[in-house]
């Protein structure tokens, strides 16, 4: 009973993402920060106390050497180590781990990720424990969804909606699709990877579905693909679109390579890929392509001002790894560096322009600036440990007689991390994102050690 009641917390935790807390100042920050963490440590609560009360003498200590030698444990766990180290060094300590109101993503938050992914790793052992997750997630990113209409239609008088302080547009339609949408996370930059994520879930859950044969649950996972689709195009975050690109892209072609008997029309899908998608985007400023929802998600030029903010922020963030090369600024800290290496092209008189960022919009930027280079590279091991065990999996089963369920769940295994690294590009993590990622880690080291060892079992 502990132990499912530590599940079951779990799985409530990745409903933190509709908490919207009018009464803070960051509505849409605070609320699900302390959610989450309430969940993680109530989960962990009911852990503690089954290893206490019910447990068998030593079957905890067992379970965790053997995980602990795990190459995917180790990544994570390293990783965790240099966060923490860079938040002891920081330029700000206590900004460092207390993070702030506005953000909240310091060494405190940190811990609860990793306490996340610990329980994940120790607890979901079976197929039926992620999936009962990956549909909690669906469903979570479903509401997220659902609060951003209500919220843009002004359906409900206490949801936050972006048109707070200017006049809607006319009509529903254009209520929806007019503004970027935010739904309940604040950010379209945040609902966008968000999505690919619950895209990434609600595909694993149609191919590995016992009834995916029945045409009604395969349309509702349609359904409900088109449905996520729909809204992170809305969302017009052209970082995330390329991540989703590259997805794609990456899963058909490890189908062309893994399916011969297939290999005809995955050929033909991938060409259709790219000329669809590369039509789209160098039509981008096209009257046709603009009329699109979201339409501007395709317009990718290198010469707008938001690209040029972006990269003198890059250039702001290299001089503070210079600086601080091995532990860097420390988490929370970057607003520090900007000011000190502050690019003034940012400001241009008589504009309204940005001229303060706390953080440099780019993942690996982020890490050398905030964690060194001790952090970054412990960051990125763990994305080269997670394919390289899964690239070793599909090498040793390649003489083995797979269905095509099977090669499209490593096609899919490896195509999320490669997209999320490419929209990593031009966003940062919060929230929504570590606690997704943390997830998949989580995922990934049961496909890669778990679900073998059930088999085995």
């Amino acid at each position: 009973m502990l132990l499912k009641i530590s599940r079951i917390f779990v799985y409530v935790s990745v409903f933190s993402v509709l908490v919207v807390m009018t009464s803070t100042f960051f509505p849409f920050i605070g609320g699900k920060d302390y959610f989450f963490r309430f969940s993680v440590e109530l989960s962990l609560l009911f852990f503690v106390l089954w290893w206490a009360i019910e447990s068998g003498a030593g079957d905890v200590k067992a379970r965790f050497r053997d995980i602990s030698k795990k190459p995917v444990f180790i990544a994570v766990t390293l990783f965790v180590l240099a966060f923490m180290l860079a938040t002891i060094f920081a330029y700000d300590p206590s900004a460092a781990f207390w993070s702030n109101y506005e953000r909240g993503e310091g060494g405190f938050q940190l811990l609860h990720y990793y306490a996340l992914f610990v329980i994940l790793v120790m607890l979901f052992d079976r197929e039926d424990d992620w999936r009962r997750l990956f549909k909690a997630s669906a469903i979570a990113a479903a509401l997220m969804i659902l609060y951003g209409i209500f919220a843009n239609l002004g359906w409900a008088d206490n949801f936050i909606s972006p048109y707070q302080g200017a006049a809607p547009p006319s009509g529903w339609w254009q209520k929806l699709i007019k503004t970027r949408f935010q739904g309940s996370l604040g950010n379209p930059a945040y609902v966008a990877p968000y999505l690919v994520f619950s895209m990434f879930y609600t595909v694993y859950l149609w191919i590995t579905s016992p009834s995916r044969k029945k045409r009604l649950v395969s349309a509702g996972y349609a359904l409900l693909m088109i449905f996520y689709f729909f809204f992170l195009l809305i969302s017009q975050t052209r970082g995330a679109l390329l991540g989703l690109a590259a997805s794609i892209f990456v899963f058909l072609l490890w189908l062309v390579i893994a399916t011969p008997s297939s290999r005809k029309y995955l050929v033909t899908a991938l060409f259709a890929f790219v000329i669809v998608f590369g039509t789209l985007v160098y039509f981008g400023n096209s009257e046709f392509v603009k009329k699109i929802p979201g339409g501007r998600i395709f317009s990718i030029s290198f010469s707008e001002q938001t690209v040029n903010t972006r990269l003198w922020t890059w250039g702001s963030a290299w001089h503070a790894f210079e600086d601080r090369p091995i532990l860097g600024w420390g988490p929370e800290n970057f607003s520090a560096a900007f000011d000190k290496y502050f690019d003034p092209r940012h400001y241009v008189p008589g504009q309204d322009t940005e001229t303060w960022f706390d953080r440099a919009h780019n993942l690996l930027f982020d890490y050398l600036a905030e964690t060194g280079v001790v952090g970054a590279l412990s960051y990125l091991s763990i994305f080269v440990v997670l394919l390289l065990g899964l690239f070793k999996n599909a090498w040793r089963e390649r003489t083995n007689d797979q269905s095509l369920t099977h090669k499209s769940v490593q096609a899919l295994m490896f195509s999320l991390p490669i997209g999320y690294l490419v929209q990593g590009v031009a966003i940062f993590e919060v929230l929504p994102m570590y606690l997704n990622v943390f997830l998949f880690w989580a995922f990934g080291f049961y496909y890669l050690y778990g679900r073998l060892t059930q088999k085995n079992g």
